[in-house]
């Protein structure tokens, strides 16, 4: 059976592109950059650009999201970043 918003965020983040860019959202990283370094949740993370980001920074992270090809491209761009 097929959920509607599963196949929705799937069918947008199933192109070569990535739907709202590599770089982290500016205002999340602003803020990230002045806060001690810790464990942080990114529910609904889709592509994965600010988890990336805030990896990147020394974060403990977590992410999830329901759509497998922004999971695919989370993992695409982690590999772009190292």
């Amino acid at each position: 059976m097929s959920d509607p918003w599963t196949d929705r965020w799937n069918e947008r983040y199933n192109k070569e592109e990535f739907a709202f860019g590599e770089q982290p959202n500016e205002y999340l990283k602003e803020q990230l950059e002045k806060l001690k370094i810790g464990t942080i949740l990114f529910p609904a993370e889709g592509e994965g650009r600010n988890a990336v980001f805030a990896a990147k920074l020394g974060w403990n992270v977590s992410a999830f999201d329901i759509s497998i090809e922004g999971k695919r491209k989370h993992f695409d761009l982690q590999k772009l970043i190292k």
